[in-house]
């Protein structure tokens, strides 16, 4: 194949790799997929899109993840490119203004710590021979040598992991060929206490990633593993990727992940992360699963009607970002309000300030009378 076919098969490839800050709106969340097309990525970074080189370094994997494309059992057509020929392909584009940063990752060359040697030195080309100082991102291969892991992170802004499962017995359905604890625990550990100890290695923290709907897990699963990562290792973001069947992989016949599951986790992540819920907060059914139907924080808020309504001339910023349809932005506003005492008197000024009136009015007082049911 050429260079060019290559590239094209190894961007596909990329195709399962999260890296975007996502949109939370379940009803977008179809729009977040990747859009890829000769390695080029356009991520999301505040209100702006920035187009990122995405690729895998090569499609070989000696993995047997029963999920992904890559898996040594399917059989599909292989490619793989060289460091100094990733290297130079990515200049070219970054001096032609096509992209403005690099998330690279790989299947499996040899073994962890030869494809981390690849990847490394694809990224000190770029850092040493073109004098390159813009993003990269690299991936962290499973069961990698410590040495060659602190390396991509003196190289890279960014280091990821996928932890793929949230629970050891969730990986052993999908791999025979990880460990758990070992291949990646540990080495998330490791990145860590890394970055603990030289703030500038990996600059802008890590991630990890789990796929959803390939196994047995529930919500409750994800979602308590999430947490566990984010206090033990952390992490500062957690990707989710909604599980899609592969024809030739071993899970062709499985069912796929509704999407709006994926985006029902990422909001109660938000939820951790920006506002200040725990898992003790989780509303889940009996088998372990958000609603799809309603934003877990609407149904957090159902959950607690004892502390609602809220009187938003009064309520404090921490009691106000509960509230189903006010945000961090709104909830400021309404305390700025507060101390300059200025009154709210109606939902239309509610609604001026960036609440959605329509989600919040039952869980609020304003002017001294409330909405008392749902209808």
């Amino acid at each position: 194949m050429s260079t060019f076919q290559d590239l094209q098969l190894l961007s596909d490839a990329a195709y399962y790799d999260r890296c975007n800050y996502v949109n939370y709106n379940v009803d977008n969340i179809l729009k977040e997929t990747d859009k890829l097309k000769d390695g080029i990525y356009h991520a999301k970074a505040g209100n702006r899109e920035v187009p990122l080189f995405k690729i895998l370094m090569t499609n070989q994997c000696n993995n047997d993840c029963a999920y992904c494309t890559n898996c040594m059992k399917h059989k599909y057509q292989r490619a793989h490119i060289g460091p100094d020929a990733l290297a130079r392909i990515y200049m070219q584009y970054y001096e032609n203004n096509i992209v403005e940063g690099m998330f690279l990752s790989s299947g499996i060359i040899k073994d962890a710590d030869r494809t981390m040697e690849e990847m490394n030195h694809a990224a000190y080309l770029l850092r040493n021979k073109y004098s390159y100082k813009g993003y990269i991102h690299l991936k962290v291969i499973p069961g990698a040598s410590k040495d060659h892991i602190k390396h991509a992170m003196q190289l890279a802004d960014r280091v990821s992991i996928n932890i793929e499962a949230a629970t050891k017995d969730g990986l052993s359905d999908l791999s025979s060929t990880k460990n758990y604890d070992k291949d990646i625990l540990k080495r998330l550990d490791w990145i860590d206490r890394l970055h603990k100890k030289n703030h500038s290695l990996a600059s802008s923290g890590h991630t990890t990633q789990i796929i959803v709907g390939a196994n047995e897990e529930n919500d409750e699963d994800i979602l308590n593993r999430i947490d566990y990562l984010k206090k033990k290792y952390n992490v500062l973001y957690n990707y989710f990727s909604s599980f899609r069947p592969i024809k030739g992989t071993p899970l062709e016949n499985h069912e796929a992940c509704d999407d709006k599951r994926t985006g029902r986790l990422y909001q109660m992540e938000y939820l951790f992360s920006k506002y200040n819920f725990t898992k003790k907060d989780i509303v889940l059914d009996d088998n372990g699963f958000l609603d799809l139907n309603n934003d877990p924080k609407y149904n957090i808020a159902l959950e607690n009607m004892d502390k609602y309504p809220l009187d938003v001339n009064t309520a404090k910023y921490k009691e106000l970002i509960k509230v189903p349809g006010i945000g961090l932005k709104s909830a400021r506003r309404i305390t700025h309000l507060q101390k300059i005492g200025r009154k709210i008197n109606n939902l239309k000024q509610l609604q001026e300030l960036g609440v959605n009136i329509n989600q919040c009015k039952i869980f609020v007082k304003v002017g001294g009378s409330y909405q008392s049911t749902l209808l």
